[in-house]
């Protein structure tokens, strides 16, 4: 009898049920919803979206400072807007993941990057594609953190290690391969098609997450420290602004 509970207990920790029911039939072997490496697909899409648009500016900054008729200094922000919101909220979202379902907030994570990145080739200045570079960087740091949670509900201990590896092989990799990819686009399309190419993946990764992925969250999740991360926030702004706007002012 003993031996039959410890089995039950196991193949729920497999499949990512650890609120002590049984596997349902959308997770149990051999089907899509739940599983591994499906949900390992899934969440690549959107890393892999976060990790290009951390590097293709370092191509496209040149041709959107041509085209907006933007300064040395509005090209930095292009990159750091991004950059900064991402860190910043990287913890705060992955709370929020933890509190109301880190498989919808993905999926919102997913959404709003592919509508801000369409944003940003659409508004037509220079102030516009700084300002819709933080807005991606809101949805970058939703979808990063949750991802991660995402792989914890659904691999074993044993292959966690593992998928954590495939998950940041696809993060490095897309950041190696911003540079490429934009170059190609720039030189080809337009400047704007850096960004646009993140709609269509964008709408790939959400029907494919609606599909495979699974519904998990924190059953006692932490309160918010605001104080925390207004302190955090404006310490990360004001050293990037006096990195990227101080040597303009002098």
């Amino acid at each position: 009898m003993s031996k039959q509970v410890g089995t039950q207990r196991d193949e729920r920790l497999r499949f990512g049920e650890g609120d002590g029911s049984p596997p349902s039939s959308a997770t149990r072997p051999g089907l899509r919803r739940g599983n591994p490496v499906l949900t390992l697909v899934a969440i690549a899409f959107g890393v892999i979206m976060v990790g290009l648009d951390a590097t293709v500016v370092v191509v496209a900054n040149p041709y959107i400072a041509r085209a907006l008729h933007g300064s040395l200094s509005d090209m930095q922000w292009v990159m750091n807007a991004y950059l900064l919101v991402l860190a910043v909220l990287f913890i705060p979202m992955g709370m929020l993941g933890d509190r109301y379902g880190r498989r919808a907030v993905f999926l919102v994570g997913l959404a709003g990057f592919a509508l801000s990145s369409l944003a940003v080739g659409e508004i037509g200045s220079m102030s516009g594609v700084i300002a819709f570079r933080a807005v991606q960087g809101i949805f970058g740091a939703i979808i990063l953190p949750n991802t991660l949670g995402i792989l914890r509900n659904n691999f074993p201990t044993e292959k966690l290690n593992q998928a954590i590896g495939i998950w940041g092989s696809a993060s490095a990799m897309s950041i190696a391969a911003g540079p490429i990819v934009a170059g190609l686009l720039v030189e080809h399309v337009s400047w704007e098609s850096v960004f646009y190419i993140n709609v269509p993946v964008g709408a790939v990764a959400v029907m494919v997450g609606l599909l495979v992925l699974t519904e998990s969250r924190d059953p006692h999740p932490r309160a918010f420290d605001w104080a925390g991360l207004g302190a955090l926030a404006g310490g990360q702004f004001c050293i990037v602004f006096a990195i990227v706007d101080g040597a303009h002012r002098n």
